[in-house]
């Protein structure tokens, strides 16, 4: 046998030893799963009133890859007749995993020593955040990279001030001056994702013109939605500026609302004023929330602008 054959033999018996020796610890080998591979990650803490809120409860199950909204289901918690914008964004409208925490509550306001209805307000939404994941637990490991916090409330402000007949300008500086603390609190936490929603056109609402008719009335509370809405959007603006590491995008609902209600028959509801408790057939799921169908809508049209955090 020359020396070539000879390596040629030698070549061969270490593959095939290789092969048995490979078959041998096969079972003993850590198994690779297809089925469930890595996904990139989301966290998303949610504050405001009942458009955001979802029912979700800190103190039980937390949201996961098989349940990403935690202990609430998709429907029960939400006023919308079905899910509301969080709940799409959530389960259908992404590319990544997103881990929704919902903290927003009913009734909200965004301090209820200025303005309240009697329910929980903003103040202590971040004051939960604070005793339970500003420490980034186990339980939601968040960065700042991978991470956003939004805010949608003003609605019931905007009411209490109209309902008590405040000066705007007065009222909505006294309401800014407890909001912009708040989202200086998760900036100092380390959050550098920040999503802010205006209030939407609820001049509009049924319930508006169910409890007033006199043209005088509608205007002063258009004229605070209005206070409310150019004062917010200056507080962002300089929020933003004064932030340069953080990605601050404001979303106007007001003019999707106003977009919807404007041409009610292009979504596929009857007019801008009816209710049905389907939450599909109307635009209005009651006479202040708006239904699932429209918070599907605008969960559509907002991804063009959570483009910018990530989404």
């Amino acid at each position: 046998m020359n020396y070539r054959s000879l390596i040629s033999y030698t070549a061969l018996a270490v593959f095939v030893a290789s092969i048995l020796l490979w078959l041998r610890n096969y079972n003993s080998l850590p198994k690779l799963s297809i089925s469930n591979p890595a996904q990139p990650q989301m966290f998303w803490f949610a504050f405001g009133d009942s458009y955001s809120a979802t029912g979700f409860d800190i103190g039980s199950t937390q949201p996961s890859a098989l349940n990403p909204m935690g202990n609430t289901a998709l429907d029960p918690g939400t006023q919308s007749g079905g899910n509301n914008w969080i709940g799409y964004l959530t389960t259908q409208y992404n590319t990544s995993l997103v881990l929704s925490y919902s903290l927003a509550i009913a009734g909200a306001t965004i301090d209820n020593s200025i303005a309240t209805w009697g329910f929980g307000d903003m103040t202590s939404q971040v004051a939960a955040f604070q005793s339970n994941y500003a420490s980034r637990p186990a339980s939601a490991p968040w960065t700042a990279d991978n991470t956003i916090v939004s805010f949608w409330v003003g609605i019931n402000d905007v009411y209490y001030g109209f309902a008590h007949n405040d000066d705007p300008s007065i009222f909505v500086s006294t309401l800014l001056n407890k909001y912009r603390p708040l989202v200086e609190q998760l900036y100092s936490n380390g959050v550098r994702k920040f999503l802010f929603l205006n209030c939407p056109p609820s001049t509009r609402s049924p319930q508006v013109h169910e409890e007033n008719n006199l043209p005088e009335q509608f205007q002063r509370h258009a004229a605070m939605v209005t206070a409310y809405n150019d004062g917010l959007k200056d507080m962002v603006h300089h929020f933003s500026d004064d932030h340069k590491d953080a990605t601050v995008v404001f979303y106007d609902s007001w003019a999707f609302m106003t977009r919807v209600l404007d041409n009610p028959a292009e979504y596929g509801y009857r007019d801008a004023t009816c209710i049905n408790v389907d939450g599909s057939s109307c635009v209005w799921w009651n006479n202040l929330h708006p239904g699932w169908t429209y918070h599907k809508y605008q969960a559509d049209d907002m991804l063009a602008s959570l483009a910018r955090l990530g989404w």
